[in-house]
């Protein structure tokens, strides 16, 4: 008897300590991580100097012809590398030339890179190179 009631306790411990997580929880979390996100102070620098300052986001070229890569591949024949950029959390659905002309320097509050599947699993197929997040004042 003392057995079997042992086994029920174990059994119960085991289904209670295993907890799982909300899609929603998640998403808060990583976009919540601190250690992805550069402040901008400078309005002199250029966007893409802002984002050389992170780590793991090349950036190939200077001025208009620069290619931002998150993942550091590059290597597609016929897709584009880019990651996905979003604005105040809405997709933008340009290239990061368009995008540098578009927004001020001097209007960006932070940028903030996604770059692990678990971070960009929200965003599907468009996150598969990485996702960059520019937050506006």
């Amino acid at each position: 008897m003392k057995n079997i009631a042992s086994i029920v306790l174990f059994c119960i411990i085991t289904l209670f300590s295993c907890k799982t997580q909300k899609t929603d929880d998640l998403v808060l979390r990583t976009a919540a991580q601190p250690s992805n996100e550069v402040m901008v102070t400078q309005a002199e620098i250029s966007l893409a100097d802002y984002l050389r300052r992170i780590s793991g986001v090349v950036v190939k070229g200077s001025g208009d012809d620069s290619i931002v890569l998150v993942r550091s591949g590059g290597n597609s024949i016929l897709n584009s590398s880019e990651p996905l950029f979003l604005i105040n959390g809405n997709a933008y659905n340009g290239d990061f030339r368009n995008l540098s002309n578009i927004i001020s320097v001097a209007d960006i509050k932070s940028i903030q890179v996604y770059k692990d599947a678990s971070e960009t699993s929200f965003y599907g197929v468009r996150g598969a190179n990485g996702v960059i997040n520019i937050k506006l004042k």
